[in-house]
């Protein structure tokens, strides 16, 4: 599983996670029933999405809802991350914390080496089964990671359906439903 804590991903990712984030909050500060425009008010069909991407409505709905269930778990792994090496000096952005990249984290002190790991494998083994849960193998939602950045198409579909999650999220909450 390679997905990526957002502070670790290569810059073509985080334009997409900044771009995420801050439409996220402008839609949670804003309240439900805000509508962003999303390309030009242009809707794409199952026919569009398949042609540009290979990526079905079905599977840019779950890898958004996979993104946007990640937060809270990367949020606290990132945290407790960065107060396993507050201590230290060491420079979290220094040290790659994907999935599948945790022998690098050698370099870290001994001390802490187990820890951080731990932190790192808990959060990946979270991020496989909400990838799961949300209707994805890991290895479409890999696949999903690697295409967005080249293609705008799909990175806009997973925009839009973040905003569309979040929106119907806000919804539910106002009219006292939980999700």
């Amino acid at each position: 599983m390679i997905h990526r804590l957002i502070n670790f991903l290569p810059m073509s990712h985080r334009a997409l996670a900044v771009a995420v984030t801050a439409a996220s909050l402008a839609v949670l500060a804003s309240g439900a029933g805000v509508q962003l425009p999303v390309a030009g008010g242009i809707t794409l069909g199952a026919a569009a999405y398949a042609q540009d991407s290979g990526v079905s409505p079905e599977e840019v709905a779950g890898y958004a809802a996979s993104v946007l269930e990640m937060d809270s778990p990367r949020n606290e792994a990132l945290a407790q991350i960065n107060t396993l090496l507050t201590v230290t000096g060491q420079d979290i952005g220094s040290i790659d914390m994907s999935c599948t990249g945790t022998a690098n984290l050698n370099q870290l002190p001994r001390s802490l080496r187990t820890s951080v790991r731990t932190v790192v494998v808990d959060y990946c083994n979270q991020a496989s089964s909400i990838v799961q849960a949300n209707g994805l193998t890991v290895r479409k939602f890999n696949s999903i990671t690697a295409a967005h950045p080249q293609d705008p198409a799909l990175a806009e579909q997973i925009r839009a359906a973040m905003v569309q999650l979040q929106q119907s999220q806000g919804s539910s909450r106002a009219n006292g439903n939980s999700n």
